[in-house]
């Protein structure tokens, strides 16, 4: 994937999720205030981002990590059914969180070599999503008390959907000009 596939997929979902939140806010009101505590969508959510951290651990060329990367495959699969018993606690949102940590990886290693300075919107995005990830691994109560304010206040919904909206609209239309290879 290219710069511009980032920012036209970024786009994608966020114009997306924007519009759900716009257009339908007492159907998702409810999904949002449930996913925190949602015991199936936090353990699918922590077996892809243990499945993609194990994966990257994997494939790092570490010289410490040599003797061990036989087990490392192990240590994930063991870690699965572990997380789900010991941290079901809000797990849908720790889950999220290492995913929000991963994901930047990718996207930061092709925007490294773009000519265009708009590539730094996609860089800053993927440090805001580091840093949100980050928080919510350490505090997941933190999104839990975030949904519920969102799926209690109308307001807050309306505004959370046209900032997304916006943030979309803006990625998109990155991904269709100035970021084209």
């Amino acid at each position: 994937m290219n710069t511009s596939h980032w920012a036209l997929l970024l786009g994608a979902l966020l114009t997306v999720a924007g519009l759900l939140a716009l257009a339908a806010p007492s159907h998702v009101a409810p999904r949002i205030k449930g996913f925190a505590r949602h015991v199936w969508t936090g353990r699918m959510l922590a077996v892809w981002a243990l499945a993609w951290a194990g994966w990257a651990l994997y494939s790092m060329p570490l010289e410490m990590l040599l003797p061990v990367r036989m087990w490392i495959p192990l240590v994930v699969l063991a870690c699965i059914p572990l997380t789900w018993l010991w941290m079901a606690e809000l797990l849908s949102c720790r889950a999220l969180g290492g995913l929000l940590v991963l994901f930047p990886h990718p996207l930061l290693m092709v925007t490294r070599s773009h000519p265009s300075e708009w590539r730094l919107a996609l860089v800053v995005f993927a440090y805001v999503c580091i840093a949100a990830g980050m928080t919510l691994i350490l505090y997941p109560y933190y999104l839990r008390r975030w949904l519920d304010g969102l799926a209690t206040q109308p307001g807050r919904m309306r505004m959370a959907g046209v900032s997304t909206l916006v943030l979309g609209a803006f990625f998109l239309k990155l991904g269709l000009t100035v970021l084209r290879a």
